[in-house]
This record gives C-alpha cells, sequence and structure tokens, in this order.
C-alpha cells in the first residue's frame, strides 16, 4: 500500500518528549541492607543450577525445592506443575543461594536458607515464608554459618537446622521463634538433621559422628559408626525403631538402632561404583511395605561418566566465590565444598561435535543410579537410572515412592513400586561437556554451540534473531589454548594455571575451566568458576568480571570474547583499553528451543515463539520485606527492543543508550505495581456457581466457566485492566473497581492452565496476580479445524482526512481475506468471511464487527482478524492505534488517541472471542517513526499468533504486482504452499508466519526497497494449528 505523512507536529511532538526525558532517581543503599540494585536474572519455569534440598508436606501434596540459583519453588504433586517462585533477598556472588529447605506439616509455611543474609547482617539468617502468597513473614539472624539442612518436627511446633563450619545445630519454637536449644560442640561442619514421630532428633557431621537428642535438647546418644569418614543424609524409619545413615566419602550404608545408635546391619552395595552414598530414605511400595534407598554418586561400576568422565572432588557450585569460602571453616575442599556434595564439574577432553538428538539425550544416559533394597533393606536389590548428576537428597512420599534432589539441576519421583515416574528435566544447556566445542564467527557475533552432551550444534545469529541447525557451514573459530608464543599449562580444572613456570593469580579455591588466546597473541581470556579473567602476553591480570557460572567455553574474534557459562547462557564480551566489557547475553530453552537476547541494562529480544518470560528483574526491599520481580514479559513494552540489543553487540551503543531513560523508569516503578490477591472463586456449573479453592485441582462436572474475585492494592501506579489468561491467551478483561475486581472466565475443555495480570494505569507495566491449573471434565479437546474458520478482514483506502488516503488497503485485505477463504475449504467445517471496506471501517464500525465476531465464535473455531490501513505508535507509551477511516484530527497523540483504535481497545475487544487458537494480521503503513517491531507488544498482551508487516512513507511500495502490497502478496504465497507445508497438506500458523517474516524483506529488495515483517507465537507450548490446505 502506498503511505502518506502525519501532520508534521506529532512527529516533532514524540521526538521532543524522548529528547528530554529523564531517568529516575537512583536507588540508595541503606547500611546493613540488601542492595538496591535490579538484579537480571534467568527464570526458565525450574532450577538452572543443582537443586540441594527439597521438602514435602504431610499430605504429600506439596513439595518444595532449593538451588543454587537463589529460587524457591512451590510445585504440586504428584503433576509437577510449578506452584509458585519465591525468591528471597539476594546479593553479587554467593549471596542468596539456597541450601536448606523445610515445609510444616500442614504446609502452610516453608522456611529456606544458604548463603543468606551474611553479606548485610554480618551473619547468616533463615527466612520463613507463607505459602499462600509467597511472602516473607520472619527471618531468624544471627546464625555463625550457613544452613544446610532444615526439619519441621512432626506436629509443626519446632524446627532445626544443621549449619556448616562447625557451628552445628540449632533448634527454634517454630512458633514464636525462640531458640529451644543448640549444641556447638561439632569438630566439622554439620550435614543433615531428622526428626521422628515421638520428636528425638538426629543429626549427621562430617567429622564423623551421628548424634542423638530428647525432645527437651538433651543428647541421648553418640557414635562414631566408622574411623575416618563422613556420615551424612540420614533418616528415621516410620516408627523411630531405626535410623539409616549414608556416607558422602563411601559407599556405604548402614541401619542403626535408635535405642543406641549401634549398627544393626549394613545393605549390600555391590555392584555400585562412585564416591558416596549420602542421600538416604525410608520409602512405602504400593502395597504397603517399606524399603530402602540410597543415592548419591553411585553408577554401576561398567559404566564409566559421560564422554569417560567421572565425579571428581572440587568445589561444588557455589562452593566459592570471589575467591572466598562460602562456609567458614568448611570441611577441605575434598568435602565437597559448602555442603559436602560433589558435583560433577569436571572439563572433558575436547572432542568432536557429536549429532544426535537437538535436546536431551535419551534417558539411557541418566547413568546415576538409586539403590532400592525390599522389605526394610534385607531384601533383593535393585537399581533405578534416575539422573546424570549427583543425588543430593530424597524424601518419601505419604502415598509411597518419594522424590529425590539432582544436579542436574532437577528434581524427580520414584513411584511406590520403584519405577522412575518423573525424571529431572533441566530447562538450560549444560554446557560442562560441550563448551570446548565453542565457536564463533570471524566477526563475533554468530556462534555455533551444542545445548547438550551428544546434541547436534546449533548457529545463533544475534544480529537476525535466527537459531538454526548448523548444516556444516565454515568460518567459524574455536579457541586457540596454545600458541608458540603463549603456553598456559596445568589450567584444565586447576586451581594452579602456569605460564611460563609463573602462577596466575586466582583466587582462593577458583578454578580455571577454560582459555582462549586472542587473536594477536597479546593475551589471553581464562574463564574460572567465578570470573572471567583477562592476561596480557606476560601473565599479569588486567581485568576481570564476575560472572554468574564457570565459564566453561571460551572463543575470541578480533575484539570479542564469547563464552559459555554454567547458569546456561552464551555472553559475549568486548575487550578494549585494558578493559572488560559484556554486551549481551543468551538463553535458549533447552526443551522448546524459545530464546531470550538481553543487553546488561535490560534491553531485549526473543524467539518467535516465545522467550520474554525467561529473564527477569530481581529488586531488594529491606533486609525484612519480600523483594519484587518482574520478567522481560511484564515490562514489554519498554525493554523489548531487538535493534538496539543486536547494535550493541555489533559495537553500536547508541541506540541502547537511548533506551536508558526509560529503563531507569521501570526499574524504579517495579515496586511500585499494584498487587492483585485472591479473593472468591467458584465454577459456573448450569445456573449455579459451585465455590471452589484457590488451590483446587479439578472443577466440578459440567464446569463452563470460572467467576473470580480479586481484591487490588494501588501502590502508587493506580490500575489499568485486569486481564486472565488460558492456557497464554487472553480469554477476559474487567476493569478494577475501587479495589475490587471480579470477572467471568470461559473455560477449554481439558486442562485450564490460567494466570492473571493487573496493568498499571499507563498500561506499560503489569503486575502478575494468582494462578491455577484446573482441570475441566467432560470431552476432549476439539482437534485443530474442527471449527469454522472466521475472518475479519478491515481495509481503509479512504479517510475523513483526504491527505491520509491509501491506495491498496481494501484490496490487500479483500485479496488475503479471499485467499484465505478458499484455502480453508475444506479444511474447516465452514468458512465465514466477513469484509470491512473504508466507508463501514470507522472506529465504530470496527468495535461493532469485532463484537459480532465475539457472539458468533466458540472455542473450536478459529478466527483470523486482518487489518489494513494507517498505523501508528503513540508517545509516550508506545502503544499501537490504528486509524479508522472517520479520523480527522491528527494535530497531537491525545487527539488522535481518542479517535483512533488504541491497542488497549483492540486488546479487550479479542479477549471476548472464544476462539482457541486465533491469528492477527497486521499490515500498517507509517510516517517514519515507527519501530516495526513495537507491534510485537499486542501478541504479549494477548498471547495470540501476530505477524505484522509496516511501510515508511520513503520505503513505501505502490504494489508488489500492480495490485496487492508486499505483506499481502507474501501471505497469498505462503497460502497456496509457498510457506511448508505438513504431512498432511496444511499450512499451519507457524509456518505460514516463518514464511511471510523470511519472504516480506526478500520481496521488498527486488523493488529497491527495506520492509520487515515481524512474527510472534505468544503461547510458550507453541501449539501452532492449520490455516491452508493446499492441493497438489
Amino acid at each position: 500500500m502506498m503511505c502518506r505523512r502525519l501532520l508534521p507536529s506529532l512527529w516533532l511532538a514524540a521526538t521532543l518528549v524522548a529528547t528530554l526525558g529523564l531517568s529516575g532517581p537512583a536507588l540508595a543503599q541503606a547500611p546493613n541492607e540488601p542492595p538496591q540494585q535490579p538484579f537480571l536474572r534467568i527464570e526458565a519455569g525450574a532450577h538452572i543450577a543443582p537443586v540441594a534440598r527439597l521438602a514435602v508436606d504431610a499430605a504429600g501434596g506439596l513439595l518444595a525445592t532449593v538451588s543454587d540459583d537463589k529460587t524457591l519453588r512451590l510445585w504440586n504433586l504428584p503433576e509437577g506443575t510449578q506452584r509458585m517462585v519465591i525468591r528471597p533477598p539476594m546479593g553479587t556472588e554467593a549471596e542468596g543461594e539456597l541450601y536448606a529447605v523445610a515445609l510444616t506439616p500442614d504446609g502452610a509455611r516453608v522456611a529456606a536458607a544458604g548463603y543468606t543474609a551474611q553479606s548485610w547482617d554480618g551473619n547468616f539468617a533463615l527466612y520463613i515464608f507463607d505459602v499462600a502468597t509467597g511472602r516473607l513473614l520472619a527471618r531468624l539472624p544471627g546464625l555463625a554459618a550457613p544452613v544446610q539442612h532444615l526439619a519441621f518436627s512432626a506436629d509443626g511446633t519446632r524446627l532445626a537446622a544443621a549449619l556448616g563450619g562447625r557451628a552445628g545445630i540449632k533448634v527454634w519454637d517454630a512458633r514464636n521463634g525462640r531458640v529451644q536449644f543448640e549444641d556447638t560442640a561439632f569438630a566439622g561442619p554439620t550435614r543433615m538433621v531428622a526428626f521422628d514421630g515421638a520428636g528425638r532428633l538426629a543429626a549427621s557431621s562430617a567429622d564423623g559422628s551421628v548424634r542423638l537428642y530428647a525432645p527437651d535438647g538433651r543428647r541421648i546418644a553418640q557414635r562414631t559408626p566408622v574411623q575416618g569418614a563422613r556420615p551424612y543424609g540420614l533418616a528415621f524409619s516410620p516408627e523411630g525403631a531405626l535410623l539409616v545413615l549414608g556416607y558422602e566419602d563411601r559407599l556405604r550404608v548402614e541401619v542403626l538402632s535408635t535405642a543406641d545408635l549401634r549398627t544393626v546391619f549394613v545393605p549390600d552395595v555391590s555392584g555400585l561404583a562412585g564416591e558416596g552414598l549420602p542421600a538416604v530414605a525410608w520409602a512405602h511400595d504400593e502395597r504397603g511395605g517399606l524399603q530402602l534407598y540410597a543415592s548419591g554418586y553411585a553408577r554401576h561400576n561398567r559404566a564409566p561418566g559421560p564422554q569417560g568422565t567421572a565425579p571428581n572432588r572440587v568445589p561444588a557450585a557455589g562452593a566459592t566465590r570471589g575467591g572466598k569460602p562460602a562456609v567458614p571453616d568448611a570441611a577441605p575442599s575434598a568435602s565437597g565444598g559448602s555442603r559436602g556434595l560433589v558435583v560433577r564439574q569436571q572439563q572433558p577432553a575436547p572432542g568432536a561435535l557429536l549429532d544426535p538428538a537437538l535436546v536431551s539425550p535419551p534417558d539411557a544416559q541418566r547413568e546415576f543410579m538409586i539403590r532400592r533394597w525390599a522389605d526394610f533393606g534385607f531384601g533383593a536389590a535393585s537399581d533405578i537410572p534416575a539422573s546424570r548428576d549427583a543425588i543430593a537428597q530424597m524424601v518419601p512420599l505419604p502415598q509411597g515412592g518419594l522424590v529425590y534432589a539432582a544436579a542436574d539441576p532437577g528434581w524427580g519421583r520414584i513411584a511406590p513400586d520403584g519405577t522412575l515416574a518423573a525424571a529431572p528435566r533441566p530447562p538450560s544447556a549444560d554446557f560442562r561437556n560441550t563448551g570446548v566445542t565453542l565457536a564463533v564467527s570471524a566477526d563475533g557475533t554468530q556462534v555455533l554451540f551444542s545445548l547438550r552432551a551428544g546434541g547436534s550444534p546449533v548457529i545463533f545469529d544475534p544480529l537476525t534473531g535466527n537459531l538454526s541447525a548448523w548444516g556444516g557451514e565454515a568460518g567459524f573459530a574455536t579457541a586457540r589454548t596454545e600458541t608458540p608464543r603463549i603456553r598456559v599449562v596445568d589450567w584444565r580444572n586447576s586451581n594452579r594455571p602456569r605460564l611460563n613456570n609463573v602462577p596466575l593469580r586466582l583466587g582462593e579455591g577458583e578454578f580455571a575451566r577454560s582459555l582462549a588466546i586472542l587473536v594477536r597473541e597479546d593475551g589471553f581470556l581464562l574463564g574460572t568458576d567465578t570470573h572471567l579473567r583477562l592476561f596480557d602476553a606476560q601473565g599479569r591480570l588486567v581485568d576481570s568480571i564476575a560472572t554468574p557460572g564457570a565459564v566453561w567455553g571460551l572463543t575470541v574474534a578480533g575484539d570479542m570474547g564469547v563464552a559459555a557459562l554454567g547458569d546456561g547462557t552464551i555472553r559475549w564480551y568486548r575487550f578494549e583499553a585494558g578493559a572488560l566489557r559484556e554486551q549481551a547475553a543468551l538463553f535458549v530453552h533447552a526443551e522448546t528451543l524459545r530464546w531470550v537476547l538481553w543487553s546488561p541494562e535490560g534491553l531485549f529480544d526473543h524467539a518467535a515463539n516465545g522467550g520474554q518470560e525467561l529473564v527477569g528483574v530481581h529488586l531488594n526491599g529491606r533486609r525484612n520485606q519480600t523483594p519484587e520481580w518482574a520478567s522481560f514479559q511484564q515490562a514489554y513494552r519498554a525493554l523489548y527492543a531487538p535493534r538496539a540489543v543486536r547494535s550493541r553487540i555489533a559495537g553500536d551503543f547508541a541506540p541502547a543508550q537511548e533506551r536508558l531513560v526509560q529503563l531507569g523508569e521501570v526499574r524504579n516503578r517495579i515496586g511500585r505495581l499494584p498487587t492483585l490477591a485472591p479473593a472468591s472463586l467458584c465454577a459456573v456449573v448450569g445456573a449455579e456457581c459451585q465455590a471452589i479453592a484457590w488451590d483446587a485441582r479439578a472443577l466440578p462436572e459440567g464446569s463452563t466457566a470460572l467467576r473470580m474475585g480479586f481484591t487490588a492494592t494501588d501502590r502508587g501506579l493506580g490500575f489499568g485492566p485486569l486481564d486472565v489468561l488460558v492456557n497464554d491467551r487472553i480469554a477476559a478483561r474487567a476493569e478494577p473497581g475501587v479495589g475490587q475486581a471480579s470477572v467471568e472466565v470461559p473455560l477449554d475443555p481439558g486442562s485450564n492452565r490460567i494466570s492473571t495480570r493487573l496493568y498499571a494505569s499507563d498500561g506499560t507495566l503489569f503486575a502478575e496476580g494468582p494462578a491455577l491449573t484446573l482441570r475441566r471434565p467432560g470431552e476432549p479437546e476439539p482437534p485443530a479445524g474442527a471449527g469454522r474458520l472466521v475472518v475479519l478482514a478491515i481495509g481503509v483506502n479512504e479517510y475523513a482526512k483526504p491527505d491520509l488516503n491509501l491506495r491498496f488497503a481494501e484490496p490487500d485485505a479483500r485479496s488475503v481475506g479471499e485467499a484465505l477463504r478458499a484455502s480453508g475449504a475444506g479444511l474447516f467445517r465452514d468458512v465465514d468471511l466477513r469484509f470491512l471496506p473504508s466507508a463501514r471501517a470507522t472506529r465504530q464500525g470496527v468495535l461493532e464487527a469485532l463484537a459480532a465476531v465475539a457472539r458468533d465464535t466458540g472455542p473450536a473455531d478459529t478466527f483470523i482478524l486482518y487489518i489494513a490501513g494507517h498505523g501508528i505508535v503513540s508517545q509516550p507509551g508506545n502503544h499501537f492505534l490504528f486509524l479508522p477511516s472517520d479520523v480527522r484530527d491528527t494535530s497531537s497523540f491525545p487527539v488522535l488517541r481518542q479517535q483512533a483504535l488504541d491497542d488497549t481497545t483492540l486488546v479487550a475487544a479479542l479477549a471476548r472471542i472464544r476462539a482457541r487458537d486465533a491469528f492477527i494480521l497486521i499490515d500498517t503503513c507509517y510516517a517514519g517513526q515507527i519501530d516495526i517491531d513495537q507491534l510485537a507488544a499486542i501478541g504479549n498482551d494477548t498471547g495470540r499468533f501476530l505477524l505484522a508487516a509496516s511501510s515508511s512513507v520513503q520505503e513505501a511500495l505502490d504494489s508488489y504486482d500492480d495490485r496487492n502490497g508486499v505483506f499481502a502478496y507474501a501471505l497469498m504465497e505462503g497460502l497456496r504452499g509457498r510457506a511448508a507445508v505438513d504431512a498432511e497438506g496444511r499450512v499451519t500458523a507457524l509456518a505460514l508466519g516463518e514464511w511471510v517474516m523470511r519472504r516480506v524483506p526478500q520481496l521488498a529488495r527486488e523493488k529497491g526497497h527495506q520492509q520487515n515483517a515481524v512474527f510472534r507465537a505468544a503461547q510458550r507450548d507453541l501449539r501452532s494449528f492449520p490455516l491452508a490446505a493446499v492441493h497438489r
């Protein structure tokens, strides 16, 4: 279509607003309080670092896990769905890593601790959180060492902690936080504590001892079962007569009598290899019989580790940060650092790239075993392949079987019959065995890497936002680790690397993991557990930068270094003028291949199938306050800036600097977002509404909808709309009134994953509210294409303001609509095409047409909205405005917004359309100030597939073929079969989006112009659906 310029005053006003914008004031850190600067953190929906501990409630329906990734997560059992993420106050380096967790028997409160509060308290603290809200209820400070393990008594009245160093154990009254008793007479770190049903407490220590205490704290027994050995895991039998003990430094399990801690028997561990069995548990089978379990580092003695490597006794993740031990007075490094557990952190020798599955290796790679003995441990033994890495703890379930924590990272579940019911599913890349294959293009931008050992390599191009399989392309260079001029020795997995026989300066307990010599051989990069370090050719340390994980892979090109880190990220660093500077970071979700790319300032880009939810901003409050969290998805309109991120990697910082003003404002506003708390909830069944609990799992028979009530609290930014999403797409919208809101939400057949969003008054940020997952009984979900295809095609050529008139908007809308009707025939039950030409495409006419679609469309239908005409993005706020035909005044954004269809109004109208599958197609023309990427916010807000293109005055094409514009032409090509066709001869929404996104720039170049398209599939599970049947 042909674009005409809107009034110049509109663009001038926007320019002045952007130029004169000011950043918000910096947040100062009060003495003895957590740091106030924002922390950019990965949120992949699961742990991305070794899971240290776990706990379950007495009913066995709630699981809590903690990790070195500084998060506490709550899960529903047995489904394994995540219920909540709780983030304690955190700091740099190890501050905030969690090593221990315990749930009250009723599941109402959860305690967590680790390397917590030391940075501002000067000693360590334990946190207590409310399970229903995730809010911080209390903190127990003054601990001399990090907490290693926690346990509540069976009646929930006492809380016991095992402490590192030589700090021993401490027991509190869980009702008031008063210390009941403590024992500090230990010669090594205390590993675990456990209560029996009668209130007795057992404790194990790396000093070799096992101790038993009466409920009043009196020590009633103490024994060192094996001289020189280090006991670790322990668990009472259900009736309390026996205590099973596992060791961290040897393959040995002992069953002790709780009368005097004497050894009753030692189960057979023959056939196992490994350093120890620190995790032990009793658990019932499906018939009620009691089985004994043990695990840790155990593998079959016939099975070597991956690529021939075995677990090594080096500090575990989080054992050291910045050269300082994470545990004061901890045992030597052979004890496995902060928790005594040895996580497989050995870098293998370089090897060739492999090419099996892209994502996870097959189950056969789970070589870490759980041994199960029948009949109290006296019966036959069997081994369960459970994990790809060490298992830290096992906890029985009241229904039988158990759950276990693994360094994969992740957690798993063993069924009562001893089979693997759920295995750990790490969401992040594991570069420990693939970092040596990291390669980079000559310009330092494109990266070649593998997500898993044995996985097919992929290429990521940050300048185009493309993640693709490697097809053998040349031009990628791996790291040089030795040249005639520079020869670093003893660096791999060593804390004493040397250059010319001179030791390189590292922190205490810091181990080197990767090396890359610079192109000009004037220095080298050394990656360690905690830092990326730049040395000159003589071995002098030039600069260092702390990293959020071990640097497992390095490579360089020019003045750019690329690193593969232990947190699953690929990061770009520039080194110039003697300094290292991070440019950008990439995280790829290993199962879905969603990715997010971000700059240190927080600007980001993401994959077509999502990724904006994978990273967010953590903001501490005061030390007794719950931190704030906002994902990139919540701040999408402010932080989504693909071009700025790409320019930063290419060396142009100007676009990112221009967005820093807005970024600063967002950081300050996150802590003032409104809050949304659950109130009433009932299921609509016929004419009734049956009350259900917010933690319910299933709906009553005959349920068709939910009526949800909320209490909203304004914290300074006011209230915008409240959105309810069902299975990641918007299903209802309401406007809170005086802090109260209620909404009726139609439900899908089968599973309904429900989330809520409450926007601030300007609509640029939203707070996440209550979430739940419910199953609706009844008919199964209908297959895609089972209903009708409903198409609303809107084209505006003629405006009330004649200088806005276009030539091809109406023809494009008509042509695309007819193409959809033709290609959908035979695929859908019926095709309902509704066309709005200029005369009917007034603001009121468009809204009435959308309302009619909402009345006529059901869940089984597929809906497509195509709009062509003038579109702009308002300033400030980055809101998309579609100009209907009755627009008359374009003198200012406020005036224009009153006449236009803004995205808030559009989203509200789309929320009422119940079609499960929908595609929004936007073909807009603008006059120079719009970044096409801003249109992606509509996809983020609705959860619908979005495909949009925009042309400028300078680059506008009258048409591609004298009939239609580039975007419409590319769409019709795809629908006719140029897009990828599946095995059933169908073009899906995903295939069409990918085709048009690639094809529009090609067609535009043929005419000597530039034009781009943006495609977003906002649903996380990337559930595509068919749009066209191709007859060949």
